[in-house]
């Protein structure tokens, strides 16, 4: 008994036929390494192992369009990725070079003379300790917003090079389009132009006429060659 909903997708996918309605049978499939696109007379199937939405989607085949497989780099990812890292490492620089909590010399008021030395003193002090309580904040919240702006950095950059990856992509109208990844060397042109092949009208007998090799067809001309050879030779005797 399968306990993962992965498990359970794989078995299914040994099972697709089992999913028709009555009266609908699979005309073609397409098997990637965690995927399954089965297309019947009716509808496209899709099964997959890993999904965020739901591991089974099917779609009336009169409402999938195109099928084509894309690498989406987003572009405008990796250029605010350089800005945001730009931005940072400019930060960090200032912020580790110069220092703000000490901008300018100690002021040392234990010889300054004033009325009321004690109090006036010790407000002075208690004055400056906050100034610099303050600088210290400001260093630190700068430090922090460099930190910030690389770590945004290195999310936009992994989003670019995430978005780079390949996928099949059955474009669905009025609905959601059916996303697949697929490895590098997982799909080629000609099966996923089998695939759309498959899932347009009267695609049974266009399929079963792409199956014939040109070996066949070849084989088949030099027999009627033959044929019509070994009928001219009879004729011939016979009149003869």
């Amino acid at each position: 008994m399968a306990r993962t909903r992965r498990e359970r997708v794989e078995q299914w996918r040994d099972h697709v036929d089992e999913l028709c309605h009555e009266g609908e049978h699979v005309e073609h499939r397409t098997d990637l390494a965690d995927a399954t696109v089965a297309v019947t007379n009716q509808r496209v199937l899709v099964l997959t192992a890993d999904s965020s939405d739901g591991a089974f989607r099917h779609v009336d085949r009169p409402n999938v369009g195109t099928v084509t497989v894309e690498t989406s780099a987003r572009l405008r990812h990796l250029c605010a990725g350089l800005a945001a890292a730009f931005i940072g490492v400019g930060v960090l620089e200032v912020a580790t070079n110069g220092s703000v909590a000490t901008p300018g010399p100690a002021i040392d008021l234990e010889g300054v003379s004033v009325p009321g030395p004690n109090a006036l003193t010790r407000l002075a002090e208690r004055a400056v300790a906050a100034v610099e309580t303050i600088l210290v904040l400001v260093e630190w919240s700068v430090l922090l917003v460099g930190v910030a702006a690389l770590a945004l950095a290195v999310g936009l950059v992994g989003s670019y090079l995430r978005s780079r990856s390949r996928r099949l992509v059955l474009r669905v109208s009025g609905g959601d389009d059916l996303v697949l990844p697929v490895a590098s060397v997982e799909l080629d042109d000609g099966a996923v132009a089998d695939l759309e092949r498959a899932i347009r009208p009267g695609s049974a007998s266009e399929l079963a006429g792409a199956g014939r090799s040109d070996g066949d067809r070849a084989g088949e001309e030099r027999r009627s060659d033959i044929d019509r050879t070994t009928g001219g030779g009879v004729e011939a005797d016979e009149s003869g």
